[in-house]
C-alpha cells in the first residue's frame, strides 16, 4: 500500500494525535480526502495544511469507500461511529481505525457489521497539546490491532510514515496501555515531586530536572542493557534501613503527606523489584 496506491484518508479529530498523523501522511504523500472535528475549525485549520477537499464538522454526506482515522478522545468514539452510520448504510471496501491507547477495535463492531474492516492504531507517543503539530511520529512505535486486513494495513500505514508498528490482541490492549501510562503520566508526576522537593531545598525547578537528568538517562540505560532488578540501586536494594527510616521522619509533615504516601507505595512495589535480584 504505497501514498500512490491507497485509498483517500479522512481523519476524524483534529486534536494533538489526529494533528500529528495528519501531518505524517501528509509529509509521505499519503492522499487525505477529509479532516473533521467536533467545532469545525480546528479542522478546517488542518484540512489547508494537508491539502483535504473536505473538512469542518462531520456532515451528514456519505463518504466514498477508503481509510477513516477516528482520533478523538475514548468517550467519543462510540457517538463518532453513530454519526458514520447515520450517514451511510454500507462501508464495504473501507478500512475504520481509532487512535485509542486502552480500547480494542471491538468498539467499532457496528461498523464491521455494515462491512468495514475495523482496528486500532495507537502511536505510542506523548501528544502535549501545547506542542501540536511538533511531534513526529517516524521511529516510534505503533500498536496495530485488529480484524486480517486491517492488521495488514495498519502495519503498511505505519511503515509508510516511518513508524515501526507491532500487533496486539484485542485482550493485551489495556495492560499495553497501562504500561504507557506508567511510561508517561505517571513518570510526569514523579518529576513533579522532584520538582518540589527541590524548591524546598532552594533549586529551581528547571535546575534540579537538569541536575537529575543524567541519573534518569543512566538508569534509563542500564535497565535497557539488563533489566529492571538488575539495574536497580539505592537504600532498598542496599537494604540501608537507615537511610530508609531518615527518608520517612524528613517526609513526617503535614505539608509532605502527599510525598509521604507516594514513598511509602513506591518504596513497596522498590522491595518487591529488590528481592527478584536478590533471587
Amino acid at each position: 500500500m504505497t501514498p500512490r496506491r491507497t485509498l483517500p484518508i479522512t481523519i476524524i479529530g483534529a486534536g494533538a494525535v489526529g494533528y500529528a498523523l495528519a501531518l505524517s501522511l501528509h509529509k509521505k504523500q499519503y492522499f487525505i480526502r477529509a479532516v473533521f472535528s467536533k467545532s469545525g475549525k480546528p479542522a478546517r485549520l488542518l484540512g489547508k495544511k494537508v491539502g483535504a477537499s473536505q473538512s469542518g464538522i462531520l456532515s451528514t454526506k456519505a463518504l466514498d469507500n477508503g481509510i477513516i482515522f477516528i482520533a478523538v478522545p475514548d468517550d467519543e468514539i462510540k457517538n463518532v461511529v453513530r454519526r458514520l452510520l447515520r450517514r451511510q448504510s454500507h462501508f464495504s471496501g473501507s478500512l475504520v481505525f481509532h487512535t485509542s491507547g486502552a480500547l480494542s477495535s471491538d468498539v467499532l463492531l457496528p461498523l464491521k457489521k455494515k462491512g468495514a474492516a475495523v482496528g486500532s492504531f495507537h502511536p505510542l507517543q506523548t501528544f502535549p497539546r501545547s506542542k501540536i503539530g511538533s511531534v513526529n511520529l517516524r521511529e516510534i512505535f505503533v500498536a496495530v490491532e485488529g480484524d486480517r486486513k486491517a492488521v495488514e494495513a495498519g502495519k503498511r500505514i505505519a511503515r509508510g510514515i516511518g513508524a515501526r508498528p507491532f500487533v496486539l490482541s484485542s485482550q493485551q490492549k489495556v495492560l499495553y496501555h497501562i504500561a504507557a501510562v506508567f511510561g508517561s503520566n505517571y513518570f510526569v508526576t514523579l518529576l513533579s515531586v522532584i520538582e518540589e522537593l527541590g524548591l524546598r531545598i532552594g533549586v529551581p525547578q528547571r535546575k534540579i530536572i537538569a541536575m537529575i537528568e543524567p541519573l534518569i538517562l543512566q538508569s534509563l540505560k542500564n535497565v535497557r542493557i539488563e533489566s529492571a532488578s538488575s539495574a536497580l540501586t539505592g537504600p532498598i536494594a542496599r537494604g540501608d534501613v537507615r537511610t530508609i527510616s531518615k527518608h520517612r521522619s524528613a517526609l513526617k509533615t503535614k505539608k509532605l503527606k502527599h510525598i509521604s504516601e507516594l514513598y511509602t507505595a513506591l518504596a513497596k512495589a522498590t522491595t518487591r523489584l529488590a528481592s527478584k535480584k536478590k533471587t
